[in-house]
């Protein structure tokens, strides 16, 4: 398992959880150590063992690292654009298409992947 503290780049959470959600990426906001409570928290966890069923080595994890990157990346710019106001960070993450394109690769890169209980 994976833990990200975003709090160092001014970005929390439940912001972060939101692009990844966007860009079919699954994470779970976390709070972490000197957060003031769960409303809004500094962290995030991935799970690996999802995606070492499925078949990921090494080197699919560069690639998926990469992915949250560029959603990190993506999230800040939006939060520079529209500010940390919830509703309008939202509003500037609709249409957006670095987000979309995101999204594209991360379902192309997936879709390599075998996922267990489905058969193909």
């Amino acid at each position: 398992m994976w833990l990200i503290k975003l709090s160092s780049i001014i970005l929390t959470g439940k912001n972060f959880e939101k692009v990844c959600e966007l860009c079919h990426i699954s994470i779970n906001k976390t709070p972490i150590y000197g957060d003031n409570g769960s409303i809004s928290p500094g962290g995030v966890r991935i799970g690996t063992p999802a995606m070492t069923t499925r078949g990921c080595l090494e080197d699919d994890f560069e690639v998926i690292a990469d992915f949250l990157i560029r959603a990190t990346q993506i999230a800040g710019s939006v939060l520079k654009q529209h500010g940390k106001v919830q509703k309008e960070f939202l509003r500037g993450l609709e249409n957006n298409k670095d987000i979309i394109e995101l999204g594209n690769q991360v379902e192309a890169f997936a879709s390599q992947f075998a996922m267990p209980g489905f058969d193909v």
